[in-house]
This record gives C-alpha cells, sequence and structure tokens, in this order.
C-alpha cells in the first residue's frame, strides 16, 4: 500500500516595523504578491509598511489597504483578519485563518472588517481594498496588533520516493500580511517574567539554549541581557549576552541562543538577567544536567500531556524545480523540530518543578 505524508511549506511576508521589511511574498514558480498601506504619518515614514493608529475605547476609523500582484501569472487571492503573535526569538507573526492568538491581542482580528474577502488580479494589476477598525467600548488601555492577510490558493503535487512506496504530498501556501498596530490610550502596564531555562541541544556548532519569557504589561518590549552559566557549585563558566527582539502583551515565546561553548557531561546551573524599560527580570539557578553531550530530559507524567501546533515558515528562493527535494528535507526538519521542541518543554516544566520543591 502506497502511504502518502503531507509537507507543508508556508511561504509568508509579514510588513511591520517590529519586524522591518514590507510585506511581499518572495518570487516563486512566477507567483508574487503584497499588501501594505497606501499612505505614511508624514512624521513616521515607516508606516508606508505597517498600520498605526491610537484609538480610543469604542473609537471606529476606516482605512485601506494596497493590495498588489507583481509576479507573471494571474491569481485569486483570499482576504482575512489574523491576530498578532510573537515569533519565536520575538518580533510579530500571525494567527492562521480562524485561529486566535493567546496573549493581549486575542480576538483583536474582530475589531477589521474587510469590504472585500478575495480578489482577482491579473500581473501587475492594483486594487484598494477599504477596511474598517472598530475598537470595542470595553477595550483596555494597551498595544494591540492584528493582521491584514492576504493568501493564494495552495498548489501540490505528489512526488514518489526512490522506493516508491512512499508519496510526498508538498503544498505551497503563500500568503503576505501587514500589520495593524492599535493603541488604546491609558495607563501603562511593564511587565516582564523569564519563566524557565534549559539547554536545548549541542552539536559542532557548540550549545543552544532556550529562554521561556512572557510579556506581563500592556506595551510591546524588547530586553537585552545576559545568560550565566556556573558549575554545581555556583563557579562561573561563561556569560552569554542575549538580545530579545519584541515581544507582544500577554504573549509568551522561546528566546534561543547558541553559544561556542560545549558542556562537559555533569550538573549545571543557569541564570537570566534581563534589562527592559528600566527594570530588570532575574531567573536563578535553573538546572540541567547533560549526559552523552545532551540535556537529560525526565519525563513526568504527573504534568500532563504535551500537545503542539507546529507550522514551520520555509522562506523559499529556489526555482519551482526544486521543490521535491526542499520538500524531501523540510519534513525531516519539521519532525526534528517537533522532537526539539517537546524537549524543551519537559525541561522547563522540570525545572519549574524544581524551584517549587526548592520553596
Amino acid at each position: 500500500m502506497m502511504k502518502k505524508l503531507l509537507i507543508v511549506i508556508v511561504l509568508v511576508g509579514l510588513g511591520l516595523a517590529l519586524l522591518s521589511g514590507s510585506a511581499n511574498a518572495q518570487t516563486y514558480g512566477g507567483i508574487s504578491f503584497g499588501i501594505r498601506p497606501t499612505k505614511a504619518f508624514e512624521d513616521r515614514p515607516e508606516t508606508l509598511s505597517y498600520f498605526f493608529h491610537e484609538l480610543m475605547s469604542g473609537a471606529f476609523l476606516t482605512d485601506e489597504a494596497l493590495v498588489m500582484n507583481d509576479g507573471d501569472v494571474p491569481l485569486i487571492l483570499n482576504l482575512y483578519a489574523a491576530d498578532g503573535i510573537t515569533a519565536q526569538n520575538g518580533g510579530t507573526a500571525f494567527t492562521k485563518k480562524g485561529q486566535e492568538s493567546t496573549g493581549a491581542s486575542r480576538g483583536v482580528s474582530r475589531w477589521l472588517s474587510l469590504s472585500v474577502t478575495e480578489i482577482p488580479l491579473e500581473p501587475g494589476e492594483e486594487m484598494i481594498v477599504p477596511f474598517t477598525i472598530n475598537v470595542p467600548s470595553d477595550a483596555s488601555p494597551g498595544q494591540y496588533v492584528a493582521g491584514l492577510v492576504a493568501e493564494a490558493p495552495p498548489s501540490g503535487e505528489a512526488i514518489p520516493t526512490n522506493e516508491g512506496e512512499t508519496q510526498f504530498a508538498v503544498k505551497v501556501v503563500r500568503r503576505v500580511g501587514v500589520a495593524v498596530v492599535i493603541d488604546v490610550p491609558g495607563p501603562r502596564v511593564i511587565g516582564l517574567e523569564i519563566e524557565g531555562a534549559s539547554l536545548k541541544q549541542q552539536d559542532d556548532q557548540g550549545a543552544t539554549f532556550a529562554i521561556a519569557i512572557q510579556n506581563t504589561g500592556n506595551i510591546f518590549l524588547k530586553a537585552e541581557g545576559s545568560l550565566l552559566i556556573a558549575d554545581r557549585n555556583g563557579e562561573e563558566l561563561t556569560s552569554i549576552p542575549l538580545k530579545m527582539d519584541t515581544v507582544l502583551p500577554g504573549d509568551a515565546t522561546f528566546f534561543q541562543v547558541t553559544h561556542p561553548v560545549h558542556l562537559a557531561d555533569g550538573d549545571y546551573l543557569l541564570t537570566v538577567a534581563l534589562s527592559y524599560e528600566g527594570e530588570t527580570a532575574i531567573l536563578e539557578g535553573a538546572e540541567i544536567n547533560v549526559k552523552d553531550g545532551q540535556a537529560v530530559v525526565e519525563s513526568d507524567p504527573g504534568e500532563g500531556t504535551l500537545s503542539l501546533d507546529i507550522i514551520e515558515i520555509f522562506p523559499v528562493l529556489a526555482e519551482e524545480s526544486l521543490l521535491p527535494s526542499i520538500g524531501r528535507y523540510a519534513i525531516y526538519a519539521a519532525v526534528l523540530l517537533s522532537f526539539m521542541e517537546v524537549v524543551l518543554i519537559i525541561s522547563i516544566l522540570r525545572n519549574r518543578r524544581r524551584a517549587k520543591y526548592r520553596k
């Protein structure tokens, strides 16, 4: 029986100054399209890359986006609003259609209404799409992010392996998004928590560490600081500088850093200090154990079942003729990344539990 594995390759462009860059999909198989604002504030030229509006609770506003097809083939694009989320290592991304953020921007996509949800565009054609922002009357003060997303219909093909028993079904989804930042005036709350730190992996390039963080305030935050590695006796081995990109209010994410240090088998303590907006967050004494060159992970049934929904973004630069090989490598990478995420989360849960016992 022939088995089929589905690989979903998502090509995404995000237009937001927090990330820097315009919302244009890279040319792939003759397909290239984008979405951006039609105007900018005179004193803020960066708003040509994203929308920014300061709006009171209950406010209503009309704006417009420019959608363009700068590729070589006709397109029918689907348009929809999405919640803003924090990407790994900071920066802004958007939820999948129909899903919600778990942070302060949860449901903000419903504040946006598009005049159309599907538009046909010939090569070189542009269209202005009006939309409205309706801030709920009970919206709390703070900064929120939604996204206007344009998505092309998926394309795909089945690729048999050399053995002929398994098929790789490669589905390519192309979408671009432009951020809509909504600032609701009122008291500003600043807060950042470091929820855990762990060793993710070691290889010839060094050791990769992961730090779990959460923005507990209501404004965008960036932070910088250091990761201190000490032996079991507290003697400092090395200090790694950290520089974290934007984390959205209420969001939790992982910050990863790789350093050319190699930890021998044994026990270590990690201490993380991050400075932000004149404040400092500190996590002291996160324990890790290295055996056979890798972190030891102890599964704990009492912590419950882990469920992961991982979407990888591959900014494909190759021609369509290389898609089969890219597809095969993508599935290997996705499986490895999924496993690594499970290892990371279990390790952080273990550290939390140990910290609880020490108290």
